[in-house]
């Protein structure tokens, strides 16, 4: 089954076909656009200039809103995160190491905000905070001396409150910081602030729809601007004592005339929500300015908004209706044209749909090649797909499948978070490796091997274990994470069984071929490990690592004194894991080995 693989129409599922849906759409906006221009004409689209401002402006209000929101609530998320995490005493500030990561951590899961600090009752303050490159820092600072922190001070220790903007030397920035006190028994033991740039803050106002004509802003109150496209750049003039400009004499003159009583006039039209609004004539041009007001976020409310040139809107109209009295003389074509166009256009999102599924799925090989398209969008969109996908097959070549697959399942983030899980490790080793790759060409030593890792990769998935990695020979996997498995050990045990009776078959082919046959070592040790995401911040692994994983290796080392020169398969597991398995195994008992890198003995079985 491919992508391409239509499903059965005749089956209603509560969701209406996009071809259908398309081809009628088309078809009856012709229908109906017509009959609109031959009713209302010129008339109309003069009545409704307001109407239209009115309606792209709330929606362009309200998506601004959401993305505000957006930007700022994550601060607070993140305070309020480490915060509790404090007060329950699942991490100690004084734990400076750990409490670093912990604010790194946070820090890179919030791009919006600039710094996360911890300030104890002294005023010393650790924090993680993005420098001028983007990098994360961990940093030290005493504030004890500094009087803007210490004004805002006491806003922060009774309960999370978004101070007044703050403008800090150091980085030429003014900045929105969300305090989130921290106490322990009643006791104020400090506060945790996250910060926000004012500056990517208008950044991020400016390209939240890059289409709009109109110009967004937020103000602080009535008299000062917080975000505007001219901020984005910084502005001049910013000090502590004015941390942002001044309203009046801000340098878009428009924005600045918004509060002007002369020539200023109330809307005809219907303002949705808690909109407010009102036009002014300036220069003979006239704007409307709509606003609404959002509380919680600093002392003052802010008015987040934007002003539109009414000249703009009504020219898009007037467009609109010539170009509507030009199509009804081709009132016919256009019919036919929508039918055949609404049928082209489902098509290639159709395959687009059943492919992406597909890759919610990770059934990556599955999926075929999207075919190009005449629509430039659309064939713009197959090529980014399969360029998409060619990268994913590549992906899946170096990435545990059903790890990723799991935990999209589970979509919990605490899953990837390292932890000390009980799991059971499995490391196999080749013997006879070199006697056989002897006078073979690379390809041949890579083909050799690539089977033999199939073999093992087989046995191990069918018992729902991870292969971790594969090194050089020999390949290390494990059971137990990142889904629970009480029979980690048993599965294991299994899997080795089923590699041994694999390993037989294959060596029996290979002596049919005139080819000297392999042994294998197995190792199988059952402990606590940390499991989770582990390494490099631009190069991660989901895997084990600790004591049991080195016991599991030096079990399959050990192999190498037990291994009986006439046997294929050696399968030694620990007293650890010996003690959960069943009488369906047979276990010989091979007394206590003292093992490389660790004190003591360790007990040992042979499984067979």
């Amino acid at each position: 089954m491919n992508a391409n693989t239509k499903t059965d129409s005749s089956q209603w599922n509560g969701r209406f076909s996009i071809t259908l849906t398309l081809t009628t759409a088309i078809a009856s906006l012709v229908l109906i656009s017509t009959g609109s221009v031959l009713g209302v004409g010129i008339w109309l689209a003069q009545k409704n200039t307001f109407a239209l401002l009115s309606d792209n402006a709330n929606q362009s209000l309200s998506n601004t809103i959401n993305r505000v929101e957006q930007h700022l609530l994550p601060a607070r998320l993140q305070a309020e995160f480490i915060a509790k995490r404090v007060i329950n005493g699942k991490v100690d500030p004084l734990d400076r190491e750990k409490f670093g990561q912990l604010l790194v951590g946070a820090l890179a899961a919030a791009p919006q905000v600039a710094s996360i600090q911890y300030i104890d009752s002294s005023f010393q303050a650790q924090a993680a905070s993005r420098d001028r490159s983007g990098f994360v820092l961990l940093e030290n600072f005493d504030y004890s001396g500094d009087e803007q922190v210490r004004q805002r001070w006491e806003a922060m220790t009774d309960s999370p409150q978004w101070t007044a903007p703050l403008w800090r030397e150091t980085w030429k920035k003014t900045f929105l910081n969300i305090g989130y006190p921290v106490k322990r028994n009643s006791e104020f033991v400090g506060v945790v602030v996250a910060v926000v740039s004012v500056r990517e803050f208008s950044s991020f106002v400016r390209t939240v729809d890059a289409t709009d004509t109109g110009t967004r802003f937020v103000l602080y109150g009535r008299e000062h601007v917080l975000a505007h496209h001219i901020l984005s750049q910084g502005y001049p003039g910013r000090s502590a004592e004015q941390p942002l400009p001044e309203l009046k004499s801000f340098s878009d003159r428009i924005l600045a005339s918004i509060w002007n009583q002369q020539d200023r006039y109330e809307l005809s039209i219907k303002l949705t929500q808690d909109t407010i609004g009102h036009a002014l004539e300036i220069d003979n041009q006239e704007y409307v300015y709509l606003f609404r007001r959002l509380h919680g976020f600093g002392p003052k409310p802010l008015l987040i908004g934007a002003y539109f040139l009414v000249s703009d809107v009504g020219t898009e109209i007037r467009r609109m209706a010539i170009a509507l009295v030009i199509g009804l003389g081709a009132l016919l074509f256009a019919f036919v044209v929508a039918v055949i166009l609404g049928r082209r256009i489902a098509r290639p999102l159709v395959r687009f749909s059943t492919a992406a599924s597909r890759v919610g799925k990770l059934d990556i090989s599955n999926i075929d090649d999207l075919p190009g398209s005449v629509f430039r969008e659309l064939n713009n969109q197959s090529i980014s797909f399969n360029t998409m996908l060619r990268a994913l097959r590549w992906f899946e070549l170096y990435v545990p499948r059903k790890v990723v697959d799991r935990l999209i399942k589970r979509g919990e983030l605490a899953d990837t978070i390292s932890k000390e899980q009980t799991i059971t490790v499995m490391f196999t080793d080749m013997v006879g490796f070199s006697s056989i790759s002897e006078g073979m060409t690379a390809p041949e030593v890579a083909a050799f091997v690539n089977q033999h890792f199939e073999i093992i990769t087989k046995c191990i998935e069918a018992e729902e274990g991870t292969v971790d990695k594969f090194i050089g020979d020999s390949v290390m996997a494990f059971w137990g994470a990142p889904d629970f498995q009480p029979d980690a050990d048993i599965r294991a045990c299994r899997a080795a069984l089923a590699i041994g009776e694999k390993i037989r078959s294959e060596n029996n082919r290979l002596r049919s071929e005139g080819k000297p046959s392999i042994g294998i070592r197995i190792g199988i040790h059952t402990g606590t490990a940390t499991v989770g995401n582990i390494g490099a911040p631009d190069r991660i692994n989901y895997t084990v690592i600790g004591d049991t994983v080195n016991i599991g290796q030096r079990m399959e080392q050990l192999g190498k004194s037990l291994h009986s020169a006439d046997s294929e398969t050696t399968i030694l597991v620990s007293g650890d894991t010996a003690k959960n398995l069943g009488s369906e195994f047979k276990l010989k008992n091979l007394g206590s080995h003292t093992i490389k890198g660790r004190t003591g003995s360790i007990e040992v079985f042979g499984l067979s």
